[in-house]
């Protein structure tokens, strides 16, 4: 019998390959779907709105017997339509189509956008902390990541700027809540236009905080700008995997020609059209900036109250300091899974330590859950 020689496969594999490790998230609800015990998930950062009500069926979904169209010209028109809805604001030029790169969740467009600009060696500049996946995503491609404080990302000197490929935000931020202005925003992009250096803005949370600080209308005067908006966090439906991208003209273009052909299943595209469909017929997200401000400040009070140190958040989570429990956020993070109650152990975001966890807003019969859990896991 011949036996094959295995080779040291490593060889064969790009090395930043083998140097990554993947990202930690939240939402890791399925791990304990087959237990008995009922489990509420702290840990992922939804509306607490809840999907709205909307009419589609699987088997009135007749793409699904086709191919999707790989233009998506009617997906990406409703999106330009959304962005433009929650704007609120009037402009001289409007979102189009031809602005709006379809993804498939918005982890699709931090790799596509890496892989289209980020070339080896390349230096990118990242917030600490922030979204993992930016770093991750930029180091596949062999970027030199360069942290920088959240709270001083806009205090970059210009030669830091030039010297970079990218810079990223996520405004809001994940998981601090932090939201930077629009204005603010915009004069970090024409800083790093001058330098022709892309600036990648993380909206995924946008619309559940303030829309109006947007900076897709950046996307007028510049093509270093893009900009992500993800449908899984605003209309709590992670499972769809949608979101998109809004650039210029050009650079919409350039990434439209590398993404993956028919990146967007025909479900995915039916729902996401039919939810912001009927968002924008209604009052749905003026009802959940409304609930998750009330509801943020039940939470901020009540962790407070008991000796914590929650974040001054904008956003539907908030981040919290745990020391006075004397565990650390491994420990607790396991203690309220034993309590059927999930929150986001924040050790593994760059910048933060066994200190933090992340916690979701949710109802008010689900967060006296969690506070309940709480108190019982601290011995309050």
């Amino acid at each position: 019998m011949m036996h094959t020689v295995r080779q040291d496969i490593t060889r064969f594999v790009r090395q930043e390959v083998q140097g990554c490790a993947p990202c930690a998230h939240g939402g890791r609800i399925a791990e304990y779907m087959d237990s008995d015990q009922s489990v509420i998930d702290f840990s992922a950062n939804l509306n607490p709105m809840g999907i709205p009500d909307i009419p589609v069926a699987i088997r009135e979904i007749k793409g699904i017997f086709h191919y999707p169209d790989n233009n998506y010209p009617k997906l990406r028109a409703v999106s330009a339509d959304f962005v433009e809805a929650c704007l609120r604001t009037c402009g001289t030029s409007r979102i189009t189509a031809g602005n709006i790169v379809p993804v498939n969740g918005s982890s699709e467009l931090i790799r596509l956008f890496a892989e289209t600009v980020i070339e080896r060696g390349d230096s990118v500049i990242i917030p600490a902390p922030t979204f993992d996946e930016y770093a991750f995503q930029c180091q596949l491609f062999g970027a030199d990541v360069q942290y920088q404080d959240y709270s001083k990302i806009l205090e970059l000197s210009e030669g830091r700027i030039s010297d970079a490929s990218a810079v990223f935000l996520c405004n809001p931020n994940n998981p601090t809540g932090d939201l930077i202005t629009g204005d603010d925003v915009r004069r970090l992009s024409d800083r790093c236009s001058d330098a022709e250096t892309f600036l990648f803005v993380d909206e995924a949370f946008i619309e559940l905080s303030d829309p109006t600080q947007s900076v897709v209308r950046a996307i007028f005067d510049s093509d270093f700008i893009v900009v992500l908006r993800s449908l899984t966090k605003v209309f709590a439906v992670p499972g769809l995997r949608l979101g998109f991208g809004i650039a210029s003209v050009r650079v919409t273009e350039l990434l439209n020609h590398a993404r993956l052909v028919w990146n967007v299943g025909a479900p995915a595209e039916a729902i996401g059209r039919e939810l912001m469909g009927a968002c924008m017929k209604g009052d749905y997200l003026k009802r959940s900036i409304a609930l998750i401000q009330k509801e943020r400040g039940y939470l901020m009070e009540a962790f407070t109250s008991r000796g914590f140190s929650p974040h001054e958040s904008a956003v539907n989570f908030i981040l919290v300091d745990i020391s006075s429990t004397g565990m650390d956020s491994e420990e607790i993070v396991g203690r309220m899974a034993g309590s059927g109650i999930l929150v986001r152990d924040c050790a593994t975001f760059q910048g933060l330590d066994g200190r933090y966890v992340r916690v979701a807003v949710r109802t008010r019969e689900e967060n006296r859950m969690l506070m309940r859990a709480i108190d019982a896991v601290t011995g309050q």
